[in-house]
């Protein structure tokens, strides 16, 4: 039983953007003449960053959360091995999706079918584990770990940070900008919101 609770704002509000934005890009190749090759590349750009940070969180949960987790909490060991295997099923998707470009209607199919399978993944994490995570780690444990994983995004960073703010609701979002550091919130409002925002209007239209 932890004494403080971790602050999950950031983790859930990346779920948000998680749960949208695979659908979107579906969406977008559905509109997308055929003709229309530099939109394109940037919707596989886009795709491929979305992969990207989605890899980053699946692998943090498999490499450390989960495990921490295993230990405190065993009787969530048949949710963790559910999680996990899911995270397999989608690797499947998403390796079909990072490899040779296809016709835009078979890269949307798979889009669609991550995005399924997402957000019935998110349910249940959000339903049986969450509330673990919040009762067996400790906030300072946590917090370091967050701070790893944000490093790792390394150049995709800005771009990460952006796009959960932009899913976040209005009190996730007021709440992590009042606290992250001073630095990253200068760099959000000067720089990383407005390059998110033009990625984003010529992606999606």
């Amino acid at each position: 039983m932890t004494t403080t609770t971790p602050d999950l704002t950031a983790f859930l509000a990346f779920h948000r953007a998680l749960r949208r934005d695979f659908g979107r890009l579906a969406d977008a190749l559905d509109r997308l003449p055929a003709d229309d090759a530099p939109r394109r590349a940037l919707i596989d750009d886009h795709t491929a960053l979305q992969l990207r940070a989605l890899h980053h969180h699946h692998s943090d949960e498999d490499a450390n959360v989960w495990p921490y987790l295993r230990k405190e909490a065993p009787q969530a060991a048949e949710v963790l091995d559910t999680l996990e295997a899911e995270h397999q099923e989608m690797d499947q998707v998403i390796e079909r999706l990072t490899g040779p470009r296809r016709p835009a209607g078979e890269q949307a199919r798979d889009l669609r079918r991550l995005h399924d399978l997402l957000n019935d993944h998110l349910d249940l994490e959000e339903g049986e584990v969450v509330p673990l995570i919040r009762e067996h780690i400790p906030a300072g444990w946590w917090a370091e770990s967050g701070k790893e994983v944000m490093k790792s995004h390394g150049r995709d960073l800005p771009f990460v940070a952006a796009w959960t703010i932009d899913a976040a609701t209005r009190e996730q979002r007021e709440h992590i900008l009042r606290t992250v550091p001073g630095v990253l919130r200068v760099l959000y409002r000067l720089s990383w919101r407005r390059g998110y925002e033009r990625r984003t209007a010529q992606v999606f239209g």
